[in-house]
């Protein structure tokens, strides 16, 4: 499997008010269970969350597939997650 990047600048951050910059986790939702209105965090193998970047976001889509078999799911980062929206599914 990919390695996952922890540590970017490519990871997609939300800014604050203050001005901090956070990097955003990956989330996921599920067709069947609440979906785009009911998200969980998405982690990997060891239970460490996933940040939303170009590289990691296909390591996420295995993971989930490994994870949660033929569910159907959506990923999205925080703020997409925030407005309803899954970014990425395989529907």
């Amino acid at each position: 499997m990919d390695k996952l990047r922890i540590l970017d600048s490519d990871f997609q951050c939300k800014t604050h008010d203050n001005g901090l910059r956070q990097p955003e986790k990956v989330w996921i939702t599920f067709l069947h269970a609440g979906w785009q209105k009911h998200w969980l965090p998405l982690t990997d193998w060891n239970d460490n969350d996933i940040f939303w970047s170009t590289d990691n976001v296909k390591i996420a889509k295995q993971i989930a597939h490994e994870k949660f078999g033929g569910a159907s799911f959506g990923l999205s980062p925080c703020s997409q997650k925030e407005i309803g929206n899954a970014c990425i599914s395989n529907l």
